[in-house]
Formats: C-alpha cells, structure tokens, sequence
C-alpha cells in the first residue's frame, strides 16, 4: 500500500501570472452535413458564460467576435465539396486571425463550428512559425474518427471528414476542390506530415487498419487510461516544439454532437486528458492553440439541455490550471 508521508495533495487550481488567451469566436459549421454546428459558440459563451469561469482562475482573455463574412450560399453539387466557397472564405479569415494571436505570444482558443475550421487554425500557426519551421508543429487530435475520408471515397461529401487527408496528403490529387484544401495558403505538400499527428479516442472501425500514423482506441485507453494514452501521445510528438489540440466533442459520449457514438469518452476521462494536457504541455510552454469543434447544442435532449456546453467549459477550464475536482469557479 502507498505511504502517506508522500502523498501530496492537488492545489486547488494551479497560480499562474501573465497568461493571455484570445477566444475566438467562429460559428460556422459548412464542413458538415446540416450546419448544426454554427450553434456550438453561443452556448459555450453565453449559456456557460465561459468567459468568467476562465477569468475566475487567472487567465485573462480576449473575446474575438465573429464577422459577418456572408451571405453564404448553400453549395449542394454533384461531385463538389459541400459548400467549398464558404469554407474558404471563413478560414481565410480564421487563419489571419490565430497568426495575429500568435504573434501576440497569446493562446488562441477556436470556438467553432465544425471540423474544417482547422485548416484556418493550422495554417496561422504555421504561418506565424514560418513553413521552414512547420514540422515544429504537432497535433494531437481528439475525435472518434480519422477525419481521412477524401473526394475518392466520400459519401457525404463533407469537409470536415477530410481534413486529416487535406493536411498530409503528398501524392497527386485530381479533385479540384480537395487541391485547394491541399495548398491552402501555400504552405507544401503535405502541409504537415502524418508523424506530427496523433489521434486519441478512435472508434470507428473504418480505415483503421490502413493509417500509417500514431493513435489511439477507446480499447487502449479502457487497456491503459486515460492518463498513460495522453503521456503517450505526448511522447509520440516529443519532436514537436508546439503543440496544437484540436478537440472533437464527437470523441465524448454525449448527445450534443454531430456524430454521436456509444462507448466514447466519459466526462471523468475527458477532464484526465484535459488535465495532462495542462501539466506536460501548457505548463512547458508548448501549447499553441486550441479548437473546441463539432459540438451541436440542438441535438441534446430536453433534460440533457446544455451538458455539452458545460462539459466543453470544464475541459478548457482544467487545460488553464483548474483542478479536476475542486473546481474554485463553482462554489
């Protein structure tokens, strides 16, 4: 059994000076079939009023509204990128926005919107990097899929199920669309490669076997736990100076998402990842940036009414030094 004369108890929440986030606001969801996802910021800043729970535990923010950047027509055609043109309008816009935090020696959190969003997010960062220095850029990605679907096998044709495939696709593409995705803002082929990726709580069977690049199941983290699957995946990116998160709430098992699976991440699992990301990465000072994607409030059920929205504050929350379970904004 441990001794308890070394046993240290966790801080209430972690003391930090300086730390300067900018939240930013991005509402769109055209990577994805119904636009649900446009909805997803509004409740994380309004009905969790996310602002003052981070302010509550020193982090001084920034608010970044969203322009209006429309109208946008739908784009529903055969063969095409669903609504291709709005995508690359707002992530223009996304990706001049995260370089300006950046620069700024700010942390930028990506309120959105759906997956595709990320394209903007990446491509600041690098930009702000420089391309000679892109491969010090890693990616730890949470979601339940690969996000490695392409204009080959698509059904859907959503943008957001291939931005895995966008960012390190190296080889010929015949797509117009999906080479604009390719060499957006013309950073190189592949824009990042596979070995500075790394997906954590995959459930989809699908494409599994053929990635060549690290990730982890939901059957690995119930093998290992959450902690020890996050260590890990941190390790797998020790090449990497910064180290960009992109979490899908897809990967958590709850109803306010795009594409709800059973079996996913518990909230008790989500706020262990969020945590380890606090003390390997924020705290090393190698945490760039962040995007919270794909969380859809209206497809919560009546009684489960803002339990996304409150999940997605609690994790950003332990991210900036919060504890776990002794959460000082609550009481």
């Amino acid at each position: 059994m441990a001794s308890l004369k070394n046993f240290k108890k966790s801080k209430r929440y972690e003391e930090f000076v300086g730390l300067e986030v900018d939240l930013i606001e991005a509402p769109w969801g055209f990577g994805g079939t119904d636009n649900l996802a446009q909805e997803g910021p509004h409740a994380v800043l309004v009905e969790q009023e996310i602002e003052r729970n981070l302010e509550a535990i020193g982090v001084k923010l920034n608010l970044i509204s969203a322009p209006a950047l429309g109208p946008f027509e739908i784009q529903e055609e055969a063969k095409r990128i669903r609504n291709f043109d709005a995508i690359m309008t707002v992530n223009n816009w996304l990706a001049d926005t995260v370089k300006k935090s950046v620069v700024q020696n700010k942390i930028p959190i990506v309120l959105g919107g759906d997956g595709s969003l990320s394209l903007g997010s990446v491509t600041g960062i690098i930009e702000q990097m420089g391309i000679d220095n892109k491969k010090d850029l890693g990616v730890i990605w949470i979601s339940n899929h690969l996000q490695n679907s392409s204009p080959r096998v698509t059904k859907s044709w959503n943008a957001n199920r291939m931005m895995f495939t966008a960012f390190t696709f190296n080889s010929n593409a015949t797509h117009p669309d999906f080479i604009s995705l390719m060499n957006f803002h013309n950073l190189g082929t592949p824009i990042l490669p596979k070995e500075n990726f790394v997906h954590i709580g995959i459930n989809h069977k699908s494409a599994q076997e053929r990635a060549e690049h690290c990730f982890f199941t939901m059957e690995d983290i119930d093998a290992y736990g959450a902690k020890a699957i996050t260590e890990m995946a941190i390790e797998s990116l020790s090449h990497c100076k910064k180290i960009h998160i992109i979490w899908d709430v897809n990967a958590m098992d709850l109803s306010g998402v795009s594409n709800f699976s059973l079996g996913q991440l518990s909230y008790r699992e989500a706020l262990v990842i969020a945590r380890q990301i606090d003390i390997d990465l924020r705290r090393n000072n190698r945490l760039s940036s962040i995007d919270i994607v794909e969380h859809c409030p209206s497809r919560e059920a009546w009684d489960k009414r803002g339990e996304t929205a409150e999940s997605i504050t609690d994790i950003l929350c332990n991210i900036f030094g919060e504890n776990i379970f002794n959460q000082a904004r609550k009481y």
